[in-house]
C-alpha cells in the first residue's frame, strides 16, 4: 500500500509541533510548573489579605504561563517564513519501505528503522528521526488516508516507539 499527499507547512502546524515539543521537555514542564506555583502563591496571598503581593504574584504567574506560548507562536511564524524548504509544498509518499519526502527535483527516503519515536497531537503525526529532527504529517493533509498512515506506522515501527492516541 502506498499513500501520497502534499503538505504546505503553515504557522499553525509548526506551532502545534513546537507546543508539543516544548511541553514534553524538562524546560517546558519546569516553566509550566513554576507558573502554576506562582499562581498558587498569588491565591494564598490574596486569601491572607495581602492584595498587593497577590496582584504582583498573579501578574508574574500570567507572564510566566503566557510567555512560552506567545514566544512559540512567533517562533513558528518566523520558522515557516524563513525556512526555504517550507516555501513550497513537500510531497510525502508512505510505503512499506518508509517515508519518501520530495520537493522539486530532490527526494529522500527515511526508512522505518530510522524513526526513534512517533507521537500524535490533535493536529499532526510527528515522527522523530532524532531528538531535534522530525517529520510532521498534518492530519488535514492526510485527509481520509489518516488511518492508513497510522496502520503503516504501527506495522513498521516497534510498538514501544509509537504513542498515537488520536485515531479518529
Amino acid at each position: 500500500m502506498i499513500v501520497k499527499f502534499n503538505v504546505k507547512m503553515t504557522d499553525k502546524i509548526m506551532y502545534d509541533f513546537l507546543l508539543y515539543h516544548n511541553y514534553t521537555s524538562m524546560t517546558g514542564l519546569v516553566g509550566a510548573i513554576l507558573g502554576i506555583l506562582l499562581l498558587g502563591v498569588a491565591v494564598m496571598k490574596g486569601a491572607a489579605g495581602d492584595i498587593q503581593t497577590a496582584i504582583l504574584f498573579f501578574a508574574i504567574s500570567i507572564f510566566v504561563l503566557m510567555s512560552t506560548p506567545m514566544t512559540l507562536k512567533a517562533t513558528a511564524k518566523n520558522q515557516v517564513k524563513n525556512t526555504p524548504m517550507f516555501q513550497e509544498p513537500l510531497e510525502y509518499e508512505i510505503s512499506e519501505e518508509g517515508i519518501m519526502v520530495s520537493q522539486n527535483e530532490e527526494s529522500a527516503l527515511n526508512e522505518w528503522k530510522e524513526f526513534e519515536k512517533v507521537i500524535s497531537t490533535s493536529k499532526s503525526l510527528i515522527l522523530y528521526i532524532t531528538r531535534v529532527r522530525a517529520i510532521i504529517l498534518p492530519r488535514e493533509a492526510m485527509g481520509d488516508d489518516y488511518m492508513k498512515v497510522v496502520e503503516m506506522i504501527s506495522k513498521n515501527v516497534p510498538a514501544k516507539r509509537v504513542k498515537i492516541r488520536h485515531t479518529k
